[in-house]
C-alpha cells in the first residue's frame, strides 16, 4: 500500500509556540507532536519571522521535532536538514538575490530613513534579504509611508505587515519583491514534489495571509488575529481552510484531524 506524502507548513509564534508557556499549552505541544509523529508520509516545515538559530532555539524549548525543512526571516531563507545539520538552499538564496534586483539592507535602510512611528527591529531579527522594524500600534498607518520612500527610490520590494499581541507592536518586514511566506512555500511544494491537495498551512496572523490564500489547505488556529479571520473567510474557498476553535497546537491538531481524518491516530 502506498503512502501518501504530506507536508505540514507552521508559522511558529503564535501558532506552534504558545504565547503563554502553561503546563497545559506544553501538554497540548506533546500531543500534538505525538499525533505528528504516528502519520506515515507526514514532513514538517516551520514557516518563521526568526532566523534559524532563533528558530532553533525555540522549538528546543517547547520540545517541537527538528523539521524537514526550516523557512526562515519571513521567507527569504530556506534550509534542509541533511546529515550535517541545516544547510541553506542555494538556488533560493539565488532567486532571492534576482527578486532584490541587487539592492542591499542598507539601502533599503537609507531609501526609508528617519520616520516618526517606527524604529528598527534587534540586528538579529535583521537577515541578508530582510529588514525588519517595529511600528508604534497598529501597523496600517506606516504602511503607505514607508512605501511612498521605496518607491521614490526605485526599491522592488514588497511589505509585510503583522501585529505583536504581546508587546502590542505592529511589525514590518521589508521583502524582495513577490518574495514573502507564500512565495517560499510554493517553493517547498515544487521542491518537495508534494502534491498541491497535500500541502496544509497553519498561522495565526497577518504575515500567514498570502501563504493561506494560495491554493493550499489552511489551519486558522484559534488565537488568530480577528482581522485575519475576517478576511479569510470572505476570501478563501470554503473547502480549503479550516478555523480552529483551540488556540495554538491543540488549533493545529484539530485542523489536521478535519484534513487528515483517519490518518490521524485518535
Amino acid at each position: 500500500m502506498s503512502i501518501t506524502r504530506t507536508l505540514l507548513a507552521s508559522d511558529l509564534d503564535g501558532t506552534l509556540i504558545p504565547l503563554e508557556r502553561t503546563p497545559d499549552r506544553l501538554k497540548e505541544v506533546r500531543e500534538l507532536v505525538s499525533a505528528i509523529e504516528a502519520v506515515p508520509g507526514l514532513r514538517l516545515a516551520y514557516v518563521t519571522g526568526r532566523h534559524l538559530e532563533l528558530a532553533r532555539t525555540g522549538i528546543a524549548e517547547i520540545g517541537l521535532p527538528e523539521p524537514d525543512w526550516f523557512v526562515c526571516d519571513v521567507g527569504t531563507s530556506v534550509y534542509q536538514r541533511t546529515d550535517v545539520g541545516y544547510v541553506a538552499d542555494e538556488r533560493y538564496r539565488d532567486a532571492m538575490r534576482l527578486a532584490f534586483g541587487g539592492l542591499t539592507g542598507v539601502e533599503v535602510e537609507q531609501a526609508i530613513g528617519s520616520l516618526e512611528g517606527i524604529s528598527l527591529q534587534e540586528a538579529e531579527k535583521q537577515a541578508e534579504f530582510k529588514v525588519s522594524y517595529y511600528t508604534d500600534g497598529r501597523h496600517e498607518g506606516f504602511v503607505d509611508a514607508v512605501q511612498a520612500r521605496l518607491d521614490t527610490a526605485g526599491a522592488k520590494v514588497s511589505l509585510v505587515a503583522s501585529f505583536d499581541p504581546v508587546s502590542h507592536r505592529g511589525l514590518l518586514d521589508i521583502l524582495p519583491a513577490g518574495v514573502a511566506k507564500d512565495y517560499a512555500v510554493q517553493y517547498l511544494q515544487e521542491r518537495t514534489g508534494i502534491e498541491q491537495g497535500e500541502l496544509i498551512y497553519a498561522g495565526d496572523s497577518g504575515n500567514d495571509r498570502a501563504a493561506m490564500l494560495s491554493g493550499y489547505k489552511a489551519i486558522v488556529v484559534g488565537n488568530a488575529d480577528a482581522s485575519l479571520k475576517r478576511d479569510l473567510a470572505a476570501q478563501a474557498a470554503p473547502d480549503r481552510i479550516y478555523f480552529a476553535r483551540h488556540p495554538y497546537a491543540a488549533g493545529v491538531q484539530e485542523g489536521l484531524r478535519h484534513f487528515l481524518g483517519d490518518r490521524l491516530p485518535s
